[in-house]
């Protein structure tokens, strides 16, 4: 079966992004160890009863009563996770365990299921700040719709806050996680793409308020309606390094500049039958303008 062009440039550029997402799983040896599969915990779940007059795409799912208290239960659940050795392993040794279920290294078949998206992530963060992406049951559930909570820990005290609420994406695997400092504060970022024919990349970032331990949108991006924590932009079919978009995070650090691309139709890039234009966002020492 021949697969259309426009198709397969899709499959090509999103294989590009989840990539980006595999580089650490796949540059390391991936193995269950007995000390992380006795601190993994299972992934949470949430539960409530579906709305049966209501399609799963409809955004009334998300106000349902049911699905409200639902959530706060799960928020309380989510902070118990404070077993230490829980914190101290690392996530993607984590999900290595709850991948295979029991100790040893990874055989070339389970490694290439781990690596290459038939594994869904669902743990991301270091040893203080950790996402984790709970699928929801009733809410855009052929989009993997689901819902993202920060977990906080500091010293004994876990602090849960949920960052995304029906998040949805025809991507495997369609989100990252990664770390940066400015001003000595920690900025999360939350990168997601969408899948899809026309992907579209969608950067949400938070900082810990260190009174409640919450996280709280830090907003660095001027908006249009004033300043926002969320960027997005247009993903190129033909992508390559030089060009990414929302290359935002770079090391530890924030970059100066970077790029997105914004659907425009007098736009000059023609990509595949859709036109869009190159816009430079850089940093005035308080917002990406």
């Amino acid at each position: 079966m021949r697969v259309p062009l426009k198709l397969l440039l899709t499959l090509i550029a999103l294989a590009a992004v989840t990539s980006m997402s595999n580089a650490q799983r796949s540059s390391r040896v991936l193995m269950c160890k007995n000390a992380t599969l006795t601190a993994l915990k299972p992934k949470p779940e949430l539960s409530y009863e579906c709305d049966a007059q209501l399609n799963d795409w409809d955004e009334k799912v998300l106000k349902l009563p049911a699905r409200v208290a639902a959530i706060k239960t799960l928020v309380s659940g989510l902070a118990s996770f404070s077993n230490p050795a829980w914190w101290a392993a690392d996530v993607v040794d984590l999900g290595v365990c709850d991948f295979a279920g029991k100790p040893g290294t990874l055989t070339r078949e389970q490694r290439r299921s781990f690596v290459e998206g038939e594994y869904l992530f669902w743990l991301f963060g270091n040893d203080h700040i950790r996402l984790v992406l709970i699928p929801d049951p009733c809410y855009q559930t052929q989009y993997g719709g689901s819902n993202a909570f920060l977990i906080y820990r500091s010293g004994g005290r876990v602090t849960v806050t949920q960052v995304l609420d029906g998040f949805f994406s025809r991507a495997d695997n369609p989100l990252t996680v990664a770390f940066a400092k400015l001003n000595g504060e920690e900025i999360v970022e939350v990168a997601t793409w969408s899948g899809g024919l026309n992907p579209t990349l969608t950067n949400y970032y938070f900082v810990i308020d260190p009174k409640t331990g919450h996280a709280v949108p830090k907003k660095i991006f001027k908006g249009e309606h004033g300043p926002t924590n969320e960027i997005s932009s247009a993903m190129l079919f033909n992508d390559n390094t030089a060009s990414a978009p929302l290359k935002i995070v770079r090391g530890q650090t924030l970059a100066r500049s970077f790029s997105i691309y914004l659907d425009d139709p007098n736009g000059k890039i023609d990509d595949n039958g859709r036109t869009l234009s190159l816009k430079v966002l850089r940093w005035n020492g308080k917002l990406y303008r």
